[in-house]
C-alpha cells in the first residue's frame, strides 16, 4: 500500500484551449470527443521499426510453438 495518498483530480469539463492561432474553436459546454481517423505520419514513422521488430518476435514465437506442436504429434504417432 502506498504511503502517500493519490491525488484526486476533478474530471475535466471543457476541452483544452488551442495554443496556436487559427485553431478551430469548439463551442458549447458539453465535452466533445474528437474522432481520430488516422495517426499523424510522424508517430507512425517513429514507431514503425519497433512495431516491425515486435511483429517479427511474435511470428518467431508462433513458428517455434507450431514447430514443437508438430514435433510432439510426430513423436506421438511413432509410439
Amino acid at each position: 500500500m502506498p504511503r502517500t495518498p493519490r491525488r484526486r483530480r476533478t474530471p475535466r469539463r471543457l476541452p483544452p484551449r488551442p495554443t496556436y492561432s487559427g485553431a478551430p474553436v469548439v463551442e458549447g459546454s458539453a465535452p466533445s470527443v474528437r474522432a481520430q481517423d488516422s495517426r499523424p505520419a510522424r508517430y507512425v514513422e517513429r514507431e514503425s521499426p519497433f512495431l516491425t521488430a515486435e511483429l517479427m518476435r511474435v511470428l518467431g514465437v508462433t513458428a517455434v510453438t507450431f514447430g514443437l506442436l508438430a514435433l510432439l504429434v510426430v513423436v506421438d504417432r511413432l509410439q
